[in-house]
């Protein structure tokens, strides 16, 4: 979206008493032409990328108000309009551009361009932001620890690593050994500020965290968004219909077709109304804690799995990867494939034959990586890197968005139990490293 045209155009004198409220106030339209009933899967999030330049940061960063607020009304007013269709919408997001471009300056402190910025988001209620990847291994080493640290937990951020990039893949290794070690504040205790960081490869138009980050040569007066979804009960419905894997396209294509053009007409009215740039729906099946919210359970619906990671389960992900990114009439975005989060789905949680190793050959043909998965806390920053370094290798030979992260445990040995307190993670066993 074009700010100054968001400001000036004419949508109406409505929009314009929207201008004069607080974010979470701010006027929202309905599409009348959607019915209400109940939807089979959740909207995780739907978040917004902005270019952020330092000069946003002058005038008591008077800019950057005028970004947020225009992304809070304009979030909130999506938001509204899919409450109203009938989804539930758990968050909403707003990630930037490498934060490298606009938070480091010669001229002013980090934190207090940190702490400002925090506090505009707080006024909008926006409690979730991601500062994007960083490209320049001592910020990796020094700010975005910074980042994560600031209370309540609000900022996310990641490293860019490329193939073969062994001093950024260190830089991240030590990033994540450093953040482990943090406990000031509840969003960190225990490891738990390796939530909103990973070492990210390949990472474009992403909605879901901490990989998410403004697409490349997104103006700085345009807003553009994407959606995500909640969906391992959804997924299983599917692929209980499906049976096998030769049935997952026509299952997949049939149905999610059906539930998510809905989404994608309040999308689609949204960029045309607001001069918004829509830039799809990541149809990834993304887990959750519910009963019967785990994607690997789902995918041992399949006769040809039987138990998830053994044989059969590279090709289950192939098939659904690929059914995912070719719904008809769908504009797909991000990940778009099979996320298998440890310590965000029972099922894998449970699983004793799991290893980082056969996760990261799974992800070879569907994403995301390797994540929240617990090792040991004394991992050393030499194995931590290998690891970065294989899911760099894979992500660029195949050019997919993958990430790695892991959250180190401090005082914690492989095959020990976690013990996290946290609302959006369940426990499991330590996964050896080496």
């Amino acid at each position: 979206m074009h700010l100054s045209f968001f400001f000036i155009s004419a949508v109406g004198s409505c929009l314009i008493t929207a201008l004069l409220v607080p974010c979470s106030h701010a006027f929202s339209a309905t599409n009348n032409n959607i019915m209400t009933s109940a939807r089979p899967f959740r909207i995780r999030t739907i978040t917004s990328f902005i270019t952020i330049d330092p000069s946003d940061f002058d005038n008591e960063a008077s800019s950057l108000k005028e970004k947020i607020h225009a992304c809070s009304r304009l979030l909130r007013d999506g938001e509204s309009q899919m409450t109203t269709a009938g989804f539930e919408v758990q968050t909403i997001r707003i990630a930037t551009n490498p934060f490298g471009e606009w938070l480091v300056t010669n001229n002013e402190d980090v934190n207090e361009r940190l702490q400002r910025f925090n506090k505009l988001l707080s006024d909008c209620d926006i409690n979730f932001c991601s500062l994007g990847p960083s490209y320049d291994p001592e910020h990796t080493t020094t700010i975005c620890p910074e980042i994560v640290s600031i209370a309540p937990g609000r900022f996310s951020c990641s490293a860019n690593i490329n193939a073969g990039d062994i001093t950024a893949a260190l830089a991240a290794a030590k990033c994540i050994k450093t953040i482990s070690l943090k406990d000031e504040g509840e969003h960190l205790q225990g490891g738990l500020g390796n939530f909103r960081f990973a070492a990210a490869s390949c990472i474009d138009t992403v909605p879901f965290f901490p990989g998410a980050r403004a697409p490349k040569g997104l103006g700085k007066d345009t807003i553009a968004f994407a959606v995500g979804l909640e969906n391992g009960g959804f997924a299983r419905e599917l692929l209980q219909e499906a049976g096998s894997i030769e049935n997952v396209q026509k299952v997949f294509h049939d149905k999610m077709r059906k539930e998510l053009l809905p989404i994608q007409q309040i999308c689609v009215g949204l960029e045309s109304d607001n001069g918004m740039q829509y830039l799809g729906i990541d149809t990834s099946l993304n887990p959750s804690l519910d009963d019967g919210g785990s994607v690997a359970e789902a995918i041992e619906c399949l006769d040809e799995v039987g138990v998830f990671g053994n044989p059969g389960t590279m090709a289950a992900a192939a098939a659904v990867t690929t059914s995912l990114q070719s719904i008809p009439d769908v504009k797909t975005t991000g990940y778009s494939g099979l996320m298998l989060p440890v310590l965000e789905d029972r099922r894998l949680a449970e699983l004793d034959t799991l290893s980082i190793q056969k996760l990261l050959c799974i992800s070879s043909v569907c994403g995301v990586g390797i994540d929240t998965v617990p090792i040991p806390g004394d991992v050393s920053e030499k194995s931590l890197a290998s690891l970065i370094l294989d899911v760099a290798a894979l992500a660029c030979r195949w050019n997919k968005p993958l990430s790695c992260r892991v959250f180190p445990v401090p005082s914690r040995l492989a095959g020990m139990a976690t013990s996290f307190d946290s609302p959006y993670m369940c426990n499991s066993s330590i996964f050896p490293v080496e």
